[in-house]
């Protein structure tokens, strides 16, 4: 936790598949008989969904990669590296979204979320909230597993949603949250 800082430059090196895995393991991953998982999730509803954008990584093929809840398997969602696409739909300059080896966006489906907690005052927004405080946690461990594993990591939620839930050809209801950055420094 002592050495977990927001990184914004990344070196050309591909970050090896395993530590992908590790990456999504510590974000969502199942950590004991009965679905418990490394993320706390209001009433267990596990609303996030993790897509990630492959740049440079070892064994796997650039584009975007659907990531299955349950065992983590990736499967292709979108067959071209579609990194750049992103940082043209983020808010302002961040070339640091070009520039990462990986990117893991967790995204949630919100009506999933709203409907579960629709009878909470304030009447559905509960949900939206709940959501949020997953993906920060999700996002949370993700840095913390990026920093033990030496990765240079940032976390953008300053983008623009609808193009970029085109970007990741997202099907409604789900949306996205957040993107974490990931890459190994370029001091390295």
């Amino acid at each position: 936790m002592a050495s977990r800082r927001t990184q914004r430059e990344f070196s050309l090196q591909a970050v090896p598949e395993q530590v992908l895995h590790r990456l999504l393991w510590a974000a969502y991953g199942v950590s004991e008989d009965g679905g418990k998982r490394t993320t706390p999730s209001a009433h267990a509803l596990h609303p996030l969904r993790l897509y990630t954008s492959i740049g440079r990584v070892e064994g796997i093929a650039p584009g975007v990669h659907a990531v299955a809840p349950d065992t983590l398997q990736m499967s292709c969602h979108v067959d071209r590296d579609v990194r750049a696409e992103l940082e043209a739909a983020a808010l302002e300059d961040q070339p640091w979204i070009g520039n990462a080896a990986a990117i893991i966006s967790v995204c949630a489906d919100l009506v999933a979320a709203t409907t579960a907690f629709a009878e909470q005052p304030p009447y559905g927004t509960r949900g939206l909230r709940y959501v949020h405080i997953e993906a920060g946690a999700a996002a949370q461990n993700i840095y913390l597993q990026a920093a033990a594993e030496g990765l240079a990591c940032v976390l953008v939620a300053g983008f623009r949603d609808e193009a970029t839930a085109k970007v990741l050809n997202l099907a409604t209801p789900v949306a996205p949250i957040l993107h974490m950055c990931l890459g190994w420094p370029a001091d390295q």
